[in-house]
């Protein structure tokens, strides 16, 4: 097969509802997945400002703001992009990431109300700060992320100020937790399809979207959560165990991973494996104190059901935050706050080698490698669940492997925070790939839209157990469920064919989604 074989049909659902269906199939070597790379950064910030906006009035604010600021697609040191400042949390912990800096400060303004905007005539604008005197430590970390922000362009607030009031505008009360967005590495796939020509792009993998998804200065909107493998290096690893598939140059698997399935490669050639009986081996949220353990959000989850916000406190550990191969921040004393999107890394003081420890928070970088020979591949996404293994359906086949932990009242889950993993759910927009017997590629992407702002013209969506049933019925063998809702997206050379559920509390307006990575059929 040299081309993707595309086609969409209708197919009715029951309580006389349908659902449209689009269907791509692929030979194995036709596939890749890809990050993408944002472009304008203006634009990032006004249509993610007016998506916040829209879910603030649904809520009942009447004349809500949003404030956004965007991440450096490449990140910086804290202390090389703002130099001669504390970087501190009042918690203990030391940021590295001047990324994660900027965001901790900004929280800090807006959350005390020290933050303002004034308006000069000749519509001219200037952020400022205005601090209690038993604050005064915190002016000259204010002062210098408030500069670097305005010459950068990086900050922006939605909707701006009312011209012509020449009153400065005081952040007090805000809601910081949902009204603050750090917006990450996620661009239009449309940008993409504009300057490549590809035969089918589509959604791949989650990624952090909800204010649950952002509860860590470490985390911003459209950052990727996953395994994400490309030309045999692991870009990220997989911080949860769920579903992945893998090409290892011959044929695609579906394979479950998660951190203990990986090796972490340290300065001086040290490697952290999940091997008991290597040098420097770890366990992934261990019930008992370990020499080195590593700790994501699903570390409760067996025991309370509950993500975990924080790990164990203990007096002689020193841990370090890590998203994808970057280390963020440290802290000694253990109780670090978990991101979404990434793990802690937490270790006895006498764990590693004399001076380890210093390179580390010095390159402030790892590498990570597949611990088995048999996990090897050098291309690869993880989302989930899975739907189909070996021709049975896989949501149904006892209790899963996979680490899934919705939202729930006054607990934030672990992104993606609304989901419906094992259950039927309600219907929605779907996105799944399957493996066929003779080893090509089988993509279903279905159209869904919200019920409170569906018109007849929308189609419905279908619950994950539909979807499989009808991988299964076309032919797939083995199937996976990717990021889905607003985020099912699908271009064939160069035109969408789908309609994205996104509708912001619009009825049949149609909007389409920023997106982290892609799978990319050439």
């Amino acid at each position: 097969m040299k081309a993707p074989f595309y086609r969409s049909e209708r197919r009715q659902l029951n309580g006389g509802r349908w659902a449209t269906v689009h269907w791509v199939q692929m030979a194995a070597d036709q596939l890749k997945f890809e990050d993408l790379h944002p472009m304008n950064s203006y634009i990032r910030q006004q249509d993610i400002a007016r998506m916040h906006y829209a879910r603030a009035r649904a809520r009942g604010e009447e004349s809500p703001h949003i404030l956004t600021w965007t991440a450096m697609q490449t990140d910086r040191r804290a202390s090389q992009l703002l130099p001669n400042l504390n970087y501190s949390t009042e918690d203990g912990e030391e940021i590295i990431s001047a990324n994660s800096f900027i965001t901790y400060v900004l929280r800090k303004l807006l959350a005390e109300g020290w933050l303002q905007l004034h308006e000069y005539i000749g519509d001219t604008y200037e952020w400022k700060v205005d601090l209690p005197e038993q604050h005064a430590d915190w002016r000259a970390r204010a002062e210098a992320v408030l500069r670097w922000l305005e010459e950068a362009i990086q900050l922006d607030l939605h909707p701006n100020v009312e011209r012509g009031s020449y009153q400065p505008r005081v952040f007090s009360p805000f809601d910081a937790r949902r009204n603050f967005v750090r917006i990450g590495r996620c661009d239009f796939v449309r940008h993409f399809i504009q300057n490549h020509e590809r035969k089918a792009v589509f959604n791949t993998s989650h990624f952090l979207h909800e204010h649950d998804d952002l509860i860590s200065h470490h985390s911003g909107y459209g950052d990727a959560l996953g395994l994400m493998v490309t030309a045999n290096t692991i870009l990220r690893p997989p911080v949860y165990r769920r579903g992945a598939l893998l090409f290892d140059g011959e044929s695609w698997r579906i394979k479950t991973l998660g951190l203990d399935d990986i090796s972490l490669i340290l300065p001086g050639d040290i490697t952290l494996s999940n091997q008991d009986g290597d040098a420097y081996s770890f366990q992934v949220n261990p019930a008992e104190s370990r020499p080195i353990a590593l700790y994501t959000r699903a570390g409760a989850l067996r025991q309370s059901g509950r993500a975990l916000d924080r790990t164990p406190a203990e007096a002689d550990r020193w841990e370090l935050v890590l998203v994808n191969r970057q280390i963020l921040s440290w802290k000694r004393g253990g109780a670090m706050q978990i991101p979404q999107n990434g793990f802690v890394l937490s270790m006895r003081s006498d764990a590693l080698p004399p001076g380890i420890a210093e390179r580390l928070i010095e390159d402030a970088w790892v590498e990570y490698e597949f611990a088995a020979e048999a996990r090897r591949a050098e291309s690869g996404i993880q989302a989930g669940p899975v739907l189909l293994r070996g021709g049975d359906d896989a949501l149904t086949g006892g209790p899963s492997a996979e680490e899934f932990c919705a939202s729930a009242a006054g607990m934030a889950g672990i992104s993606p925070v609304y989901t419906d993993a094992a259950e039927d759910g309600a219907r929605k927009a779907r996105t799944a790939l399957g493996i066929m017997p003779h080893g090509d590629l089988l993509l279903a992407v279905v159209d869904g839209c919200n019920p409170a702002h569906s018109t007849q013209a929308d189609s419905a969506g279908a619950t994950l157990k539909e979807v499989t049933t009808w991988m299964r019925a076309a032919g797939a063998i083995d199937a996976l469920n990717l990021s889905g809702e607003g985020s099912s997206h699908l271009f064939i050379r160069g035109g969408l064919a789908n309609t994205p559920s996104d509708r912001r509390g619009q009825a049949g307006v149609v909007y389409e989604r920023m997106l982290p990575s892609i799978g990319i059929v050439s």
